[in-house]
């Protein structure tokens, strides 16, 4: 579970496999300074995927 955090409101939260989202949150963390973003293993109903890694940059622009 990837999960944005904005203070201490959730604004995104996506299912990963751990080591795909590990990598996301190592190259988004710095690209989000105000942003926090935690992985742990408790899946939530609702959330979405992760999209794919040729997408990450088109995130950020």
């Amino acid at each position: 579970m990837v999960r944005i955090w904005l203070g201490d409101h959730l604004i995104a939260e996506y299912v990963a496999e751990p080591d795909r989202a590990s990598r996301y949150q190592r190259v988004m963390t710095p690209k989000f300074t105000g942003l926090r973003i935690t992985v742990d293993g408790t899946a939530t109903a609702g959330a979405s995927e992760l999209p794919s890694e040729q997408l990450w940059p088109l995130t950020v622009q």
